[in-house]
């Protein structure tokens, strides 16, 4: 299935169960990005509330990530078993809600994806070669001398005193 096209003159007023998957190519990420690994597959209750559409069930969808810490590709399977969308109606007759559910799983993925949350967890550490374990803890740079008080605080405690 390409969209998620919902006809609300087919719409029995008790709603209805849909079940099916969405194409990959609904998701458009850009190319350095989170990679779809199938279709999203759902399994929404819709149903019409005056003015509005409800959509509730399960959302699912595979995709490849990149872990932040060892930049190695890892699987990572994004599930929302309780998702609920409301999309207003107004006078249309046909409503797309495609966009809606594209946007319910984009949401959800992780800041920061790590390979240790996969759907396979792996170790994950960071390569000790990118590591600073080995360089010197000290400095050479020299600290200014310490002076009475903060310096910083010095023009203006001058300013105050000059004032009486």
């Amino acid at each position: 299935m390409e969209r998620l096209v919902i006809d609300l003159a087919l719409l029995p007023e008790d709603g209805q169960l849909l079940e099916d998957d969405l194409s990959t190519t609904i998701f458009d990420l850009p190319e350095n990005d989170a990679k779809p690994l199938g279709p999203l597959t759902f399994r929404l209750q819709v149903q019409r509330f005056g003015d509005e559409l409800l959509l509730q069930g399960h959302l699912q969808a595979p995709f490849e990530f990149l872990c932040v810490r060892t930049l190695t590709p890892f699987k990572k399977t994004i599930s929302l078993p309780e998702a609920a969308i409301a999309l207003e109606i107004g006078t249309k007759g046909e409503i797309d809600a495609t966009e809606a559910v594209r946007e319910e799983i984009l949401l959800n993925f992780p800041a920061y994806p790590r390979c240790d949350e996969g759907d396979e967890p792996v170790k994950c550490e960071i390569n000790p070669r990118y590591l600073a374990v080995d360089k010197a803890t000290t400095d050479d740079v020299d600290h200014p001398p310490v002076t009475e008080g903060d310096s910083r605080w010095a023009a203006l405690d001058e300013l105050e005193n000059s004032d009486q």
